[in-house]
């Protein structure tokens, strides 16, 4: 699999971030059970995604061999109760990590109200609302947070689902999840994007900063920040800093 570098000892592999000081890989953004919700609104889909999930989590182990596995929020998608699906799949999720690595830790996002007896059954800890290693924090996205309140250098979060849009020469447009990566106010931020396959995110390329999901993002400017997008078994792509895909640019 490629590999980016996004400074020293961090690097894109896939959909994931490995920090190599800690053998950490993080992902964000599972949404587990996101089939079943849609068959409540009346769409119907094949319960396809957690077994892609899993098998692209399974190239990401066996490639970094990491020792700890972050699960930056979402790991759900229902906000009530644990549905069957829910329970089923991340009950599995956690027993197939925990036969890999040593170590998974979970970060509470916005849809893990009912995650808990879950992790408990599991004994795999949740950090609510946020996991600090050294100079680094770890956030899901969802809540407020000033960035003059934070210690830690180096912020990485999900939530947002970051996405860039692009047109064609024949105005075809075309969607890319992407992470993100800048500097403001002396922290380093990473934003992760969603793992799943069904979650394509913020187009964040033409979405006005005022309708981001991440209060963080929304009270920030990240026109400076670079793109990165990331296609599994294609490759990584350094699209430069965001100011520059902005719609008046968005042809290739």
């Amino acid at each position: 699999m490629e590999v980016l570098s996004l400074r020293k000892g961090f690097e894109i592999i896939g959909l994931g971030l490995f920090i190599e000081k800690y053998r950490m890989l993080v992902i964000a953004d599972m949404h587990i059970g996101y089939e079943e919700s849609l068959i409540e609104q009346g769409i119907h889909l094949p319960f396809s995604q957690y077994r892609k999930m899993k098998r692209m989590l399974s190239e990401l182990i066996n490639n970094l061999e990491p020792e700890t596995v972050v699960l930056l929020g979402d790991v759900k998608h229902e906000f009530g109760t644990a549905t069957r699906q829910e329970w089923t799949e991340v009950m599995d999720l956690l027993d197939f990590l925990k036969k890999y690595v040593k170590k998974v830790l979970v970060v509470r996002g916005n849809h893990d109200n009912f995650l808990i007896p879950i992790l408990k059954k599991k004994n795999v800890p949740l950090y609510d609302p946020s996991y600090e290693i050294n100079d680094i924090l770890f956030i899901h996205g969802h809540k407020e947070i000033s960035l003059n309140d934070v210690t830690q250098k180096i912020i990485i979060m999900g939530h947002e689902h970051p996405a860039i849009i692009l047109r064609d020469e024949l105005g075809i447009k075309h969607k890319f999840k992407c992470f993100l990566h800048g500097k403001i106010n002396g922290k380093e931020i990473i934003v992760l994007p969603s793992f799943s396959p069904l979650m394509p995110g913020t187009e964040v390329n033409i979405t006005p900063r005022a309708r981001f999901l991440s209060p963080l993002l929304r009270n920030i400017d990240i026109s400076d920040f670079r793109v990165y997008v990331s296609e599994p078994n294609v490759g990584i792509y350094d699209f430069g800093k965001l100011k520059n895909l902005y719609p008046e640019e968005l042809y290739f």
